[in-house]
């Protein structure tokens, strides 16, 4: 089955349609309200309070209510009373299809006890990464760094599958989808040299570019969508640099540059890539340059 969406899941076993799920996806979304808008709502932090705690996340692996505690806009007490009403208030798609009338009570529990248990393995926060790669304590703080900063900067939820080894062909390449619009790498440095590869399709990376500069970014440039996929970039391994130097890890991390496909060499000796589901576009992210433990230099 590998990773899904719950709802991707009810289409695939035939218990509603996409037009159905896109109608529950649009009662979710109208009636969720995130955090920082629902803080605004209240009262206890102006809209430009707001606006300095979402862009200090870009920087800083902590959430939006530990961020305004910790700037001074918000109490303790206000924070968990927005957390209480998130959760009183919260709209879960199965919910939302029920409201609808697209499914029953008995069909939802069936179907949520059935996708729990094929989907439990993927919860944990924990990334894993292959066994016998050097630098796994870098892929892994990547990988969980791209899945936050995808949310918090894209307003978008990916879910990641077990990372895995890619061969090389007889060119001594590895497979790359032709979809991928933007292509960017970061070269990492902490003990062992990882690079850092993360692809977009073009409405993944337009979605990207609009949230990092605050407005539609449709009818931007590539030039402009592709400096703020780079951007985007430099936010994760900023955070994974800092995460790790918390660790006593010496991290060392280059600019993150644009390429034109998916770079070979020599020195590339194992590729790891993660799976990633996301509900719209297509998002690649792996792992090039690792060492296998014990290899010969």
């Amino acid at each position: 089955m590998g990773i899904q969406f719950f709802g991707e899941f009810l289409i695939e076993r035939w218990v509603i349609t996409r037009d159905q799920l896109l109608e529950a996806v649009e009662l979710q979304e109208y009636r969720n309200t995130r955090f920082g808008d629902m803080a605004v709502e209240k009262g206890f932090i102006t809209q430009q309070q707001a606006k300095q705690v979402n862009e200090r996340q870009r920087v800083e692996d902590l959430r939006f209510g530990d961020l305004a505690v910790q700037m001074g806009f918000m109490t303790k007490d206000q924070v968990r009373s927005i957390l209480t009403m998130q959760k009183n208030n919260h709209l879960f798609l199965g919910e939302s299809l029920l409201e609808l009338g697209h499914i029953t009570d008995d069909i939802l529990e069936r179907e949520l006890e059935f996708f729990e248990e094929e989907q439990k393995k993927l919860a944990d926060s924990n990334v894993p990464v292959p066994e016998g790669i050097d630098g796994s304590h870098v892929v892994s703080a990547c990988m969980d760094l791209t899945r936050k900063m995808f949310l918090r900067v894209g307003g978008m939820i990916i879910k990641l599958g077990d990372g895995h080894l890619l061969p090389k062909n007889d060119n001594g390449n590895v497979e790359q989808s032709s979809d991928l619009h933007v292509l960017v790498s970061v070269p990492i440095v902490s003990g062992v040299p990882v690079r850092y590869i993360l692809g977009v399709s073009s409405d993944i990376a337009v979605q990207l570019a609009s949230n990092i500069i605050g407005q539609d970014a449709t009818r931007e440039s590539e030039a402009l969508v592709e400096d703020a996929v780079r951007e985007f970039c430099n936010m994760v391994c900023g955070n994974v640099a800092a995460r790790l130097a918390k660790q006593g890890f010496d991290v060392d991390i280059a600019p993150p540059e644009s390429l034109e496909k998916m770079p070979v060499s020599d020195d590339v000796r194992v590729v790891v890539k993660y799976p990633v589901r996301v509900t719209s576009g297509l998002v690649d992210v792996r792992f090039l340059a690792l060492h296998a433990a014990g290899a010969e230099t």
